[in-house]
């Protein structure tokens, strides 16, 4: 189909790092785009414009749940390619599915966009926030933020240890 292209969710490996991605492609089998893909888990054949909106709404929406969980001290490894393994599939399909069904009401899904947009500056969970936004941008809000909701199960630390042989080492030991 002319003007056509397919929004897919794959999972994937790149220097034995493992990630997810979120993307179009051409390809009928999103799996042929790049051969370190392995599974596929959603994909959907959607206009070139639908496409292009509705993966911009999905990347705003991971950007926004990845900064929030690192600015609630929570350690997201942030892979060379991709989506982090951090971020569990169910919420990479929750988001994927939330944003392309909005899509069937373009007008709906354009006023949803722009508070995802006043989401990256401003947090609906803060009551006082919450407690300003009436009818319509309340309900949508709400949803915003359940989309961002997502913590992982702990707080873990990534310690970084310099080789023996670094400069830092070195000096200490010779001073």
């Amino acid at each position: 189909m002319s003007g056509s292209i397919f929004l897919y969710l794959v999972n994937g490996e790149s220097n034995g790092k493992g990630f997810w991605k979120i993307s179009l492609t051409t390809y009928s089998d999103p799996l042929k785009a790049d051969n370190c893909f392995f599974e596929c888990h959603r994909k959907e054949l959607l206009g070139n414009d639908a496409a292009k909106k509705i993966l911009n709404a999905i990347e705003i929406t991971i950007e926004n749940l990845i900064n929030d969980c690192i600015d609630d001290g929570y350690k997201i490894i942030i892979p060379a390619e991709g989506i982090s393994y951090d971020l569990p599939l169910t919420i990479l399909e929750e988001i994927y599915d939330f944003w392309l069904n909005l899509y069937h009401d373009s007008k709906l899904f354009e006023k949803v966009f722009a508070l995802l947009i006043v989401r990256k500056k401003i947090n609906f969970s803060d009551p006082d926030i919450f407690k300003a936004l009436k009818g319509f941008t309340a309900k949508w809000a709400q949803e915003i933020e359940r989309l961002h909701s997502y913590r992982p199960s702990s707080k873990r630390n990534i310690f970084h240890k310099d080789p023996m042989w670094s400069e830092s080492i070195v000096e200490e030991l010779n001073p």
